[in-house]
């Protein structure tokens, strides 16, 4: 795959990025979900998307937050977010990103996200490394005594929100402290580059991890799904990713709570669970 491609997706998401720090929202919507919004900047971030990466890769479908989406198939597809982290930018709270990532037989084969508001473009190519503004990133090698973790609390679904914190505490008595950001992508994204050290959220959808999976294997660190037999990226389901030293004690405790609380899982991202 050309070097050119990845350059020619970080374009587009720039350009996006700077119709979503540019503008505000005019229209909000709650879709379905505890406080779980669209705006008509998404949707038409999304169709921006829609038509500048058409051009890059005619022959790809595209998965996005803001359609109604057929499943994951093998053939090119993009899974985007046109805002991640809505709840952030309705309140201007400048903690959001673009998130965009291009898959082949069901894997991402180049990430990226930006982060607008620090001027920051994250991405990766399979097998050729993460970068941050073009300068080569790795995640840290930071124990777990040290950690500073991040983490999400699944607040589009509630039944998931006691059991994050309750990880969450456990995690604070264990490393040197949390932190929430609201933006799964941007999580990732610095766990890639080393600010954070591991992360995890019990339920997220594929436009919230494809691409910054690959930043996190791309730069050295670890991304799964525990509930899990192995990573499905057409899956909504829970998902942890780690530097290599805190891996094996954040694993081993998130699987330990999802059985305390006999989470039943959702194996299979269905069009059906699509928000319009």
């Amino acid at each position: 795959m050309p070097y050119s491609m990845r350059k020619q997706i970080e374009q587009v998401s720039v350009q996006a990025g700077e119709m979503m720090r540019e503008h505000q929202a005019s229209r909000i919507q709650e879709k379905e979900g505890h406080a779980n919004w669209v705006t008509d900047m998404d949707e038409q971030i999304q169709r921006f998307l829609a038509q500048k990466l058409a051009v890059i890769l005619p022959e790809a479908e595209l998965i996005g937050e803001e359609k109604e989406n057929q499943a994951l198939g093998d053939g090119w597809t993009w899974i985007v977010d046109p805002i991640d982290g809505t709840t952030n930018y309705i309140h201007h709270y400048r903690c959001s990103a673009v998130s965009i990532a291009l898959l082949k037989d069901r894997k991402p084969m180049i990430g990226v996200i930006v982060d607008p508001y620090a001027g920051e473009i994250y991405s990766a190519e399979r097998g050729k490394g993460a970068f941050l503004n073009d300068t080569p990133m790795h995640v840290s090698a930071v124990p777990v005594s040290s950690a500073l973790v991040a983490f999400g609390t699944a607040p589009y679904n509630p039944e998931y929100s006691q059991m994050s914190l309750a990880l969450a505490g456990r995690f604070l008595a264990a490393s040197a402290d949390i932190r929430r950001s609201g933006s799964a992508a941007l999580d990732l994204a610095h766990l890639a580059c080393g600010r954070v050290d591991y992360f995890f959220e019990m339920l997220l959808k594929p436009w919230d991890f494809a691409a910054g999976a690959l930043l996190v294997e791309e730069a050295g660190g670890i991304f799964a799904m525990p509930a899990l037999e192995e990573v499905d990226y057409g899956a909504m389901t829970t998902v942890l990713a780690s530097n290599p030293e805190c891996y094996s004690f954040a694993h081993a405790e998130l699987l330990r709570i999802i059985h305390s609380y006999g989470m039943q899982e959702k194996r299979t991202w269905q069009a059906t669970d699509a928000f319009l």
